[in-house]
């Protein structure tokens, strides 16, 4: 035995079923290619509009977006470009830095190792003779002293020898010859040893003077001249390096002239969609269920073409008064039937329950109901039974068995006394003439359904086929 709620209702359009197709930008309609009633699938083109204008906005804008993108392309080259000679200008330029400062200090060394020479030449000169040197040269003297006393004895022996015959005139010959170098040798070593007992000639103090003057001279070139060429390197290098403004210069506009070209890329996409606009299409599938605008009629946002409504699936919105209305439950099955379909049953499915309006004390339900065959039509009556339970061991009574006795439901039962009993009973669902009793009675016990009106507890009654079998004895 099932329990049911009794919704009525009319039928509408489920939610999200009904669409208002309109331009997206304004034009004049060129076709609409569908009529009221006719069923259109989803994505179908249902309305077309003038497009000459916005096509000629997307070609203008194509144009100005190449034209955008190339300047972005040469500019992005001119300053990767920049950016390449900036960094082989420092690197070229640091470079130049290490060798002139390598340079500098080379020849600041070279200079002072010179100067130092000059004046360790200086000094020596002043300062003349040293006594070992002295002493160094009058040993020398002495010695070729000696060589020459050596050799003069040897001449004169060797004169001798040869007066007598004894030694050869070439014996004679190397004896003056050594005598002669001997002397020579003596002479040498006498005018040294006077040369450093005299030191150094005002000349040769005043040459020494100019090479110190002259190493100083030098140095201090070397060092002004190699400071300039530093100072020359680390300008080149600074003038290198702020280059780099001028390289950041160069790729903001890079960059500017990319987001230019975004721009009007974007602005392309924009013209093509509004050009492709111009194609109104169906946004689902269902009937057309007005068309509000014809060709040559100007469309615009705010004017829908056409209405569409998917009618695959309505909504029976039903008022339920409050006390049955609170037995409801989203999700319970519901039985639809309509005036449109007799004996065509539709399955439905409560989608919500509304609040008690406190001014009718009903409460609205929104039954969804499946209509795949577009049978059931927007705006008709509909009847709903909303399921609430299903007991498949019902303890069931006909309907006229039931009988209102001081205020209370009663049934009478008539037991194996054949007496009538009356029992008060609560009653539940009720369906093709069958009424669920929830207490009172058990399964098995015998009902009475006829003449119960004129029963009263404890009156003794009979089977009405044993009374009529009485009346038909009697008769004969």
């Amino acid at each position: 035995m099932s329990t049911t709620v009794l919704a009525q209702g009319t039928l509408s359009p489920g939610q999200g079923a009904v669409a208002h197709v309109a331009a997206v930008t304004a034009g004049r309609l060129v076709s609409v290619p569908v009529r009221e009633g006719d069923r259109v699938r989803k994505g179908q083109v249902v309305a077309l509009v003038d497009s000459r204008p916005q096509q000629a906005q997307a070609q203008s804008a194509a144009a100005a977006y190449t034209a955008a993108e190339s300047q972005a392309r040469e500019a992005a080259l001119a300053a990767q470009a920049a950016a390449t000679d900036q960094t082989n200008a420092v690197r070229l330029a640091r470079l130049a830095l290490e060798a002139a400062q390598r340079d500098r200090d080379s020849s600041v060394a070279a200079a002072r190792l010179d100067l130092e020479t000059a004046l360790t030449d200086l000094h020596k000169t002043q300062a003349g003779a040293r006594p070992q040197e002295i002493a160094q040269a009058e040993q020398t003297v002495a010695q070729d002293e000696a060589t020459y006393k050596r050799a003069e004895t040897e001449l004169a022996r060797v004169q001798y020898l040869y007066g007598k015959g004894i030694d050869a005139k070439r014996q004679l010959d190397d004896a003056q010859a050594a005598l002669a170098i001997a002397d020579s040798t003596l002479k040498s070593a006498q005018a040294s040893l006077s040369l450093v007992k005299a030191g150094a000639r005002p000349e040769d103090l005043r040459a020494a003077q100019l090479r110190v003057d002259q190493a100083r001279q030098a140095l201090s070139a070397a060092k002004t001249g190699g400071d300039t060429k530093v100072r020359q390197a680390q300008a080149s290098l600074q003038q290198a390096e702020q280059a780099a403004l001028q390289v950041a210069v160069k790729q903001q506009d890079a960059r500017a002239m990319q987001q230019t070209a975004a721009q009007k890329r974007a602005d392309l996409a924009g013209a093509q969609a509004a050009a492709g606009y111009a194609a109104l299409h169906a946004p689902l599938s269902g009937v057309v269920t007005h068309r509000a605008l014809n060709p040559g009629d100007m469309a615009d946002p705010a004017t829908p073409v056409l209405e569409i409504t998917d009618t695959r699936a309505l909504n029976l919105l039903a008022n339920l008064p409050a006390e049955d209305g609170m037995k409801v439950r989203v999700g319970m099955p519901v039985r639809i039937s309509t005036a449109d379909a007799p004996g065509h049953p539709f399955a439905g499915r409560v989608l919500s329950v509304g609040e008690v309006d406190p001014q009718t004390n009903l409460m609205t339900a929104r039954i969804a109901v499946a209509n795949p065959e577009g049978i059931l039509k927007v705006g008709s009556f509909a009847t709903g039974d909303i399921l609430l339970r299903t007991d498949p061991r019902a303890v069931v009574v006909p309907k006229q068995a039931i009988v209102t006795h001081e205020d209370k439901t009663v049934v009478f039962v008539a037991g194996d006394d054949n007496v009538a009993h009356q029992r008060e009973v609560t009653t539940g669902a009720e369906e093709n003439g069958l009424v669920e009793i929830l207490n009172g009675i058990k399964p098995g016990e015998k009902v009475i359904k006829l003449g119960q009106y004129e029963l009263s507890d404890g009156a003794k009654v009979q089977p009405a086929e044993k009374a009529e079998a009485a009346k038909d004895e009697d008769k004969k």
